[in-house]
Order: C-alpha cells, then sequence, then structure tokens
C-alpha cells in the first residue's frame, strides 16, 4: 500500500518540472522575439521610409553625428553612426527613401562653412542603376584642417614680408621724395593749365571777331552785288563764248571753201596763172602809187611848176 502511494506522488512531480521548462523555453523566445522586434521596429531606416549607405574613409575629418548628407546642395539624408576600425572609419549614411543615388557615385566629407562643421557630400555618378539599402559607396579623404591653416600662415607670412619691404625705410623716402617731386609737377602743370586758359580765351576771342566778321560780310549787301556782278560777267562771258563758237565754226567754213578752190580766195590758191596775174597787178599798183607819191611831194614843193595864175 505504502509502494503504490508513493508511486503514484512521483507522477505528478515530473510532469510539473517538464511544464516549468517547457514555459521557461517559450519565456525565453517570447523575450528574444520581442527583442528583435524591437530592434527592427525602432530602426529610423525602417521605420521613416529611408535605407542605408555606407562608406569607408580613412579620417571622418571631426564629421559627427547627425551631420547632413547632400547632394547637388539639396540635404538628402544625415549621418547615422560610425563604426571606427584599424582601417579607417566606416560611416553609416541614413539617405531619405525619395532621392536615388547611382551606383557610381562617391562621397567626400567637406566644410560646411567657414565658422566650422562638416558635410557628407555626395558626387553623384553616371550609372543607370542605384544604389541599395546597404550598399557601400566609395569615400574620399578631406584635406586636414591643419594642413589648410599652416598653408594661410605661410601665405599671412608672405603677405606680411612683403608689407614690411613695402614700409622699410629706404621705400618711405623713395615715396617722399616722390611726393615732393609729384608736388612740384602738379605745381608746374598748374601755373601751364593758367597759361593755356589764358591763350585759349584770347583764340577764342579771336574766332568769335573773325567769325562776326564772315557773319557781316556774308551777310551784308556788298556779297549780294559781288554775286550778282559775277553772274552778269558769266552772263556775258556765255554770250562771247557763244560768239567764238560761231566766229569758229565760220572760219571753219570759210577755210574750207578756201581748201575746196571756192570764191575768190579759193580761186587765188589753186589758180597760179591768176595769182602771178594778180602779183603783177599789185606791183603795177605798187609802182604807181610810188611814182604819185613822187608826183605829190615835187607838187608840194614846186607847186609854181604845175599851177599858173594869172589875174590880167
Amino acid at each position: 500500500m505504502t509502494d503504490d502511494k508513493t508511486g503514484q506522488a512521483g507522477a505528478p512531480s515530473s510532469r510539473g518540472q517538464n511544464r516549468e521548462l517547457w514555459v521557461g523555453l517559450f519565456v525565453i523566445l517570447g523575450v528574444g522575439l520581442t527583442m528583435t522586434l524591437l530592434f527592427t521596429l525602432t530602426d529610423a531606416a525602417m521605420f521613416r521610409g529611408r535605407y542605408i549607405v555606407t562608406t569607408h574613409l580613412q579620417n571622418a575629418g571631426g564629421l559627427r553625428k547627425g551631420d547632413p548628407v547632400q547632394m547637388r546642395g539639396v540635404n538628402i539624408g544625415r549621418v547615422q553612426r560610425f563604426s571606427i576600425s584599424n582601417d579607417g572609419v566606416a560611416l553609416r549614411l541614413e539617405i531619405e527613401g525619395e532621392y536615388s543615388i547611382p551606383s557610381d557615385s562617391r562621397v567626400e566629407l567637406v566644410s560646411a562653412s567657414l565658422l566650422g562643421g562638416m558635410v557628407a557630400r555626395v558626387i553623384p555618378g553616371t550609372a543607370a542603376d542605384n544604389v541599395r539599402g546597404g550598399s557601400t559607396l566609395q569615400g574620399s579623404m578631406p584635406p586636414q584642417i591643419g594642413d589648410q591653416a599652416n598653408n594661410i600662415a605661410d601665405q599671412t607670412k608672405k603677405v606680411l614680408d612683403r608689407a614690411q619691404a613695402l614700409l622699410s625705410d629706404k621705400t618711405v623716402d623713395g615715396v617722399e621724395a616722390s611726393a615732393q617731386e609729384l608736388h612740384g609737377l602738379l605745381k608746374e602743370l598748374s601755373a601751364t593749365t593758367i597759361e593755356q586758359r589764358k591763350e585759349l580765351k584770347t583764340l577764342t576771342a579771336s574766332l568769335r571777331a573773325t567769325s562776326a566778321n564772315m557773319e557781316n560780310a556774308t551777310s551784308g549787301p556788298e556779297l549780294e552785288r559781288a554775286i550778282k556782278r559775277l553772274d552778269e560777267i558769266s552772263a556775258k562771258a556765255d554770250v562771247s563764248v557763244q560768239s567764238l563758237q560761231r566766229g569758229s565754226h565760220s572760219l571753219e567754213e570759210v577755210m574750207g571753201r578756201i581748201e575746196r578752190g571756192e570764191g575768190t580766195f579759193g580761186k587765188l590758191s589753186k589758180d597760179e596763172a591768176l595769182y602771178t596775174s594778180i602779183n603783177k597787178t599789185v606791183d603795177s599798183l605798187n609802182g604807181a602809187s610810188a611814182d604819185l607819191r613822187e608826183l605829190l611831194q615835187d607838187l608840194k614843193k614846186n607847186p609854181k611848176r604845175y599851177v599858173k595864175l594869172s589875174l590880167f
């Protein structure tokens, strides 16, 4: 009796232990699923409709979590987190789902302003396909701020050296001497300008007087009379020219008739016998004229020889 009761009492104990084991397993699985769901649901990229892109750099250059990600000057996301390793820094960039990035794009870090701050700038590529969540883009190192400061310091030193060279005693003395020479030159130029003004005034007065004289000469009655006189002389000259032209025509006609042997002169020029006869006649007339001249002279000298007066 005792053994039967003991056996019946041990069976329910083993069943309770198995039940507790299963309950413990279910609890552990529930906690694990709950944690997984929590991590999944609290992921910003998934919860906000964004996707994650990773890029690797040797140095983050002062980039901070939450700094903007830009493409062509537009904020398309933010820096989500960093992962530092021996090879460098891995940046997780959270990109808005509405923006597409070509797969051959690259990321570079640039300064947001002169006052500080960094921006992860995406340089878009030309590929036809776009990156997806979990893709990796090529990153480039920004110039170190220390190097830029050193370059600025070197350039500033050069500028100061040049300024010091310009402000040396020799340069100042030269500038002072040049200023004095320039002052003297300006005085001479001022005196020359005054003289030139006087000459210009005199020349202007002379030109005005000449202009007035010309105006009087051109507007006075003498010019009108002279113009009328010139018109009359021109008209007379035209008449004379026409007369000369008519005379020239007549002379040409006469010469033509003479050459053709027409008229007395033409016959004289063509008929040699008539020409000889006329010459003889002219010679006879010349001889008679000479005799008559001698007779008249003798008559003047000795009138009594030819005229006899008798009153009774």
